[in-house]
């Protein structure tokens, strides 16, 4: 706050008072401006920061959703093909004997790494949740702040929800499979050891494991969306479909192209338990 000081010499009519007054009060008026200048330009540059920082975070979580969908899409088949396999167990009696199909992730980059190979990983929330700790968050828009709040409180925290419920299912999957491996193979379970009532079990397991990780994949395709649409500054409710349909294309349910991979990983799992061929005898 700027100090104001009136004349020194006293005020000997009624116009010097007024004038001493009204000095008085312009000086304020003015040092209240000054400070409140000085006070929007602070509020001005913390907004801007936080909205660079906001972007940046945005960015770095597009990665990560499609990471995110590369590990679905690897989950999603993996357990079709275990569902596959269960029922040719079943409709030979258990004499297909076939070998566990393992969960493979593709490698595919993540935030820099040139290779990452494991599952889903969670959507980064610390400048969102710091600028909502010490109140930033009122700098923004209200348009602004709106879609923000629905990216990260309402649909990444169903997602983060999905996703543990997803992972919680293929780990009463894997518990149950854990019963018929061996000592020195705790995770690779025999499936000639199911009885037929087990491997019905298995299945219902299995296919619960897919509906969530299904799902934890629809709701990602919503946190893509609308990550998408902060990113390009879409702040209106008019633009959701069509960033939704972008997305939704992007990142397909192509059931029919799973199917043709499924295939192909039976045909080469066939050819290499296959014995080789006898030499003729000379």
């Amino acid at each position: 706050m700027l100090d104001v000081h009136p004349a020194h010499h006293a005020a000997t009519t009624r116009r010097d008072f007024f004038i001493h007054l009204a000095t008085i009060i312009i000086g304020l008026l003015i040092a209240i401006g000054l400070e409140q200048s000085v006070e929007a330009l602070h509020r001005l540059h913390q907004r801007h920061a936080l909205e660079a920082a906001l972007h940046a975070e945005c960015e770095d979580n597009k990665a990560r959703a499609e990471s995110n969908f590369s590990a679905c899409y690897d989950e999603m088949e993996w357990l079709l093909g275990l569902h596959g396999d269960i029922q040719k167990m079943l409709a030979t009696g258990g004499r297909a004997n076939l070998p566990y199909r393992e969960l493979r992730h593709r490698p595919r980059p993540l935030s820099g790494d040139a290779a990452y190979t494991g599952g889903s990983v969670h959507l980064t929330t610390a400048v969102w949740d710091t600028a909502g700790e010490d109140n930033r968050l009122a700098l923004l828009p209200d348009r602004m702040a709106r879609e923000y709040s629905l990216l990260y409180h309402i649909r990444g925290e169903r997602f983060s929800q999905l996703r543990d419920e997803a992972s919680e299912k293929v780990s009463r999957q894997h518990a149950f499979e854990a019963k018929f491996a061996d000592a020195g193979t705790p995770l690779t379970p025999v499936l000639a050891r199911m009885s037929a009532a087990d491997l019905k079990e298995y299945e219902t397991l299995v296919m619960q494991s897919f509906e969530a990780v299904h799902d934890e994949k629809l709701q990602l395709l919503l946190v893509y969306a609308t990550n998408n649409g902060v990113l390009q500054g879409l702040y209106d409710d008019s633009s959701m479909p069509r960033v939704y349909r972008e997305g939704a294309a992007a990142f397909p349910d192509d059931f029919a192209k799973t199917a043709q991979q499924i295939a192909a990983e039976d045909a080469a799992r066939n050819k290499a338990a296959k014995p080789p061929a006898m030499k003729a005898a000379k």
